[in-house]
């Protein structure tokens, strides 16, 4: 029986299984036959990523990933015998992974309402015509035509 946490009410913790998974979620921990369960909802897992910049400084970055990517489920059931420990979050954590939640969630909005929300904010900006012009194709094959012929 997982004593060390409360039981009964839901809040944002971190569970390292006995596979080696640390996963993330909000959970609630419930009392079944001397066994707790944990109803975890919106599981995530920390993925790091590391890349080696040109001066040969290595930049590291943490992100989120759904814990199981190919299942659209909201919850899941965790027995015991398969946590090998639970702890709640830090409160900068449960920022990110409330963004993270709130961005998932707006994916499976209309793309219409997308639309019209990005061409409300200050992220959008209205292209002109001359904007990202270089040229016409048929004047470039034939600069490029006699580039290749001289």
């Amino acid at each position: 029986m997982i004593n060390y946490a409360k039981h009964d009410e839901e809040f944002h913790c971190v569970i390292k299984l006995v596979n080696g998974e640390e996963i993330l979620g909000k959970a609630i921990l419930t009392e079944d036959d001397d066994e707790t369960l944990i109803f975890i909802s919106a599981p995530v897992m920390v993925q790091t990523v590391m890349k080696e910049l040109d001066d040969g400084r290595v930049v590291k970055a943490m992100g989120f990933a759904n814990w199981m990517q190919m299942s659209d489920e909201d919850f899941y059931i965790l027995r015991e015998k398969d946590v090998l420990a639970v702890a709640s979050m830090s409160r900068e954590v449960i920022f990110m992974y409330e963004a993270y939640i709130s961005d998932d969630e707006d994916e499976d909005d209309d793309e219409e309402k997308k639309v019209n929300n990005m061409k409300k904010s200050q992220l959008h900006s209205n292209a002109d015509s001359q904007e990202g012009y270089l040229g016409k194709i048929d004047d470039a094959r034939k600069l490029f035509e006699r580039i290749y012929k001289s």
